[in-house]
């Protein structure tokens, strides 16, 4: 695990969706730990719909330098969102990303994951 630099108060696991099948399993594939946030990032992607979740998202359209566009905080299930100049988005369980303060900790884990690949587990400082 690595360290995140600002205040996220717990870990995280961030999982890159670039594959028919890593998008369609998305959040539902993830490690659902007590005291873990997992997260799908969607590289590349302009819209997303919560067709079939149960619980809502915080939605983050990302430019192609990964930088926050747009934040849609608690997207209700059964929501479609777009944003057409995106070129990325970032899936998060409500209240993890609904506003720019929040996405520190995010930016250093897409950080990671461009170097490794895969998944990142990220631990809280």
């Amino acid at each position: 695990m690595t360290s995140l630099p600002g205040a996220m108060l717990q870990p995280i696991y961030l999982l890159e969706a670039r594959t028919f099948w890593t998008r369609w399993r998305g959040l539902k594939a993830l490690p659902q730990t007590n005291g873990c946030v997992a997260a799908v990032w969607l590289r590349p992607c302009f819209a997303v719909h919560l067709w079939g979740m149960t619980q809502p998202l915080d939605i983050c359209f990302l430019d192609d330098r990964d930088q926050p566009l747009r934040f849609c905080p608690s997207v209700s299930p059964g929501r479609v969102c777009w944003l057409m100049r995106a070129r990325s988005v970032l899936e998060v369980p409500a209240g993890s990303l609904s506003r720019p303060e929040q996405f520190a900790p995010w930016a250093a884990a897409m950080q990671q994951l461009r170097r490794s690949g895969g998944g990142v587990w990220m631990n809280r400082p």
